[in-house]
């Protein structure tokens, strides 16, 4: 399956499922699902597309938007998973486990959807989203370790977070990059350590 069928028929599909729940697909160039909650924390499906068009994977995350310097530009399709590979839904729940949904074709895109996906995002995607309504709720399941020293520092001061914090700003600034993103986010490393306690 092609990416722009895929993408249209996902939105369609998911959009059923989702839609009531409060998600939208508005601003996605793809099919990425968001709803917002309080305190800037949003919560993601993000329905992905194999490399050859014949199955896809769902990622399933919360994301606080303080996360990321160029929230912005980047919402919703371009973020970073907190989470990192404890995302992907299956039957087992959201974790590491990538369940590859069958999508060869739009029958089997369709019906696979109804069977297994559509059920899986009632029963286990929605609830698990439901966990993470701010950032103390987000703090024990982030992995990546420049979004947890972030999430560390709103949640416990910068008594608890400086090490993370300065590990994260001494690896970035290693990388020696003018790339917007390197430099937005060493900008907001300083600022976070220059914050009181």
């Amino acid at each position: 399956m092609k990416p722009d069928s895929f993408d249209n028929i996902a939105k369609e599909l998911f959009g059923r499922a989702l839609e009531p729940l409060g998600f939208s697909c508005s601003g996605s160039k793809t099919s990425v699902f968001h709803r917002k909650v309080d305190g800037d924390i949003y919560h993601l499906v993000m329905p992905d597309l194999g490399t050859r068009g014949a199955w896809y994977d769902v990622k399933v995350f919360p994301f606080w938007s303080r996360l990321d310097p160029q929230f912005v530009e980047r919402f919703p399709d371009s973020l970073g998973v907190p989470t990192d590979v404890f995302c992907f839904l299956s039957e087992r729940g959201i974790g590491p486990d990538q369940k590859q949904f069958n999508c060869k074709s739009e029958d089997n895109f369709r019906s696979r959807f109804e069977k297994t996906v559509e059920p899986l995002l009632a029963s286990v995607a929605v609830p698990y989203l439901d966990r993470f309504q701010n950032v103390r709720d987000l703090l024990p399941g982030v992995r990546n370790p420049l979004h947890k020293a972030i999430a560390l520092h709103e949640v416990e001061g910068i008594e608890a977070s400086t090490e993370q914090l300065k590990r994260q700003r001494d690896r970035l600034s290693g990388l020696n990059s003018s790339d917007k993103s390197v430099v937005s986010t060493l900008q907001l490393l300083d600022e976070l350590l220059g914050s009181p306690a």
